[in-house]
């Protein structure tokens, strides 16, 4: 459970700056990427991507996998409290998508130099709207879900003092609500719901698409 906890730790400050940068987006489309733009040379640098970002990944899925082998076959997870079952169902939703949003985000940036941004996030969603709405969506929330209760959980492990989470309950719901619905306003902003948006079209991102998926 330590190296669970741990490498999660490690990856979760990767996750936080992409939930702040969708969070920040309903306020403005720069936000988006001053926040990337600003982190982008720490986590791309090789040694923190490999050691610090991709290694950790890595291991906490390893690490949840066989977990998940070793629990008994008789278990429920119904029967679980609902932040436990959240974090659960976001971990699986993860799980199924994380290495083809990993390969269609970093590797046009590294045979291309054709990071998307905000314009080629813009670009994807006018591509495919009734895909990509639902998917950034709940990739965004399954990630605070997962990411943020797994935190707690991992910082307990570790030695964290422990409290009873249904005392603090109402907290917990209250950041989860504010956190899903600034990730639904970030979402929408890529479509430019709330102040106009550049074509995205000619974004280097959106022109290695064309040339690459036709």
């Amino acid at each position: 459970m330590r190296v669970q906890a741990s490498s999660g730790l490690v990856f979760s400050a990767f996750l936080v700056v992409h939930l702040l940068a969708v969070m920040a987006s309903p306020f403005g489309a720069s936000n988006y990427d001053r926040i990337q733009d600003a982190t982008r040379p720490v986590y791309q640098a090789p040694a923190y991507e490999l050691l610090l970002l991709f290694l950790p990944l890595g291991v906490h899925i390893a690490a949840g996998i066989l977990r998940m082998r070793r629990r008994p076959r008789t278990f429920a997870t119904r029967e679980l409290p609902w932040r436990t079952r959240l974090h659960r169902y976001g971990a699986w939703f993860l799980l199924f998508f994380i290495v083809g949003h990993a390969a269609a985000t970093r590797v046009p940036s590294l045979v291309a130099d054709a990071t998307p941004g905000f314009a080629g996030v813009s670009y994807a969603t006018s591509l495919l709207p009734a895909y990509f709405y639902p998917y950034y969506t709940l990739l965004g929330i399954a990630g605070l879900v997962h990411g943020g209760y797994g935190a707690y959980l991992s910082l307990r492990v570790l030695g964290m003092p422990r409290f009873d989470p249904r005392r603090v309950a109402w907290v917990m719901r209250g950041a989860l609500v504010a956190g899903s619905l600034l990730v639904f306003l970030g979402v929408l902003s890529f479509g430019g719901a709330f102040y106009a948006i550049p074509d995205p079209s000619d974004h280097p991102y959106a022109r290695f698409l064309r040339e690459f998926y036709p």
